[in-house]
Order: C-alpha cells, then structure tokens, then sequence
C-alpha cells in the first residue's frame, strides 16, 4: 500500500515538474511574439505600420486618418482624436 501512495506521489511530481519546464521554455517565446510596437518614432510611418499609442498603451495599425504629433523630432501617432489633445498639452509626460 506505501508502495502503491508512493508511486502515485512521484507520478504527480513527475508531471507537475515536467509542466513546470514547459512553461518555462515557452516564456522567452512569447515575450518576443508580444514585443510592443513603438509609441515614439524618429521618422514619419506609413499606413500600416503598428504603433502604440502613448496616452492608453493601446496598440494599433496607423491609417491615413491616424492622429499624429511631433515633439523635439520625435513622431508619435495616437490611437484616436481624444489621445492628441492631453499630449499636446504635456508631451513630457508621455514621452518618458
């Protein structure tokens, strides 16, 4: 019977840990598949490009009716029109 408990108390270790390994593999993996676009950009972008914008941290796809701002040589382009207005008003803020 000890035997028997025993084995079963491996057996759940062997599997906890071999999942541990995995998990630990996949990370690196999927830190790289999830790097975030850029929220600042030295030169304009075209449509299509993926940027995050500075005020939400929300990525999304510039188009061509994406709002954008310049700030010491700096492009930065928001995900919608309310996001222009408080980076104008403090750029440093949000460039940090």
């Amino acid at each position: 019977m000890k035997s028997l408990l025993s084995a079963f108390v491996l057996t759940g270790l062997l599997v906890t840990s071999g999942a541990a390994v995995s998990a630990a593999s996949a990370a690196p993996a999927k830190a790289a598949a999830k790097q975030a676009a850029p929220k600042v950009f030295s030169a304009p972008q075209k449509v299509g490009t993926k940027a995050t914008c500075p005020v939400t941290g929300e990525e999304f796809t510039i188009s061509k009716d994406t709002e954008h701002s310049e700030h010491k040589g700096k492009h930065v382009y928001f995900c919608c029109p309310g996001c222009k207005k408080p980076f104008d008003k403090d750029p440093e803020k949000y460039t940090k």
